[in-house]
């Protein structure tokens, strides 16, 4: 089992992440799903991710290699922009 600790979602189902709005800094931004990347693209875009098994047009996992950052478009993963990110339901009010 591989749970995503974002959305809590089982990752090997193939099924897609919370596409709640994120809060990255003052702003609440929109997931980037697979397949709409920007400023970079894939060679292949395959029905499902190959990190995380998101469907074609599904928001990544968080942690997911193949996320790009809504904030600054570059590797979610390494870029610390989502570090302290939680999906809209899960954030205390």
């Amino acid at each position: 089992m591989a749970m995503c600790t974002f959305c809590g979602r089982e990752m090997l189902h193939g099924a897609s992440c919370s596409d709640e709005l994120l809060q990255i800094g003052e702003a609440e931004l929109e997931p980037i799903r697979w397949g709409d990347e920007r400023g970079y693209r894939f060679r292949y875009v395959t029905d499902r991710c190959g990190d995380c098994g998101t469907p074609k047009g599904g928001v990544h996992h968080h942690g997911c290699d193949l996320e790009q950052c809504p904030a600054c478009l570059s590797q979610a993963l390494s870029c610390g922009c989502m570090d302290h990110c939680e999906p809209r339901e899960r954030r205390a009010s």
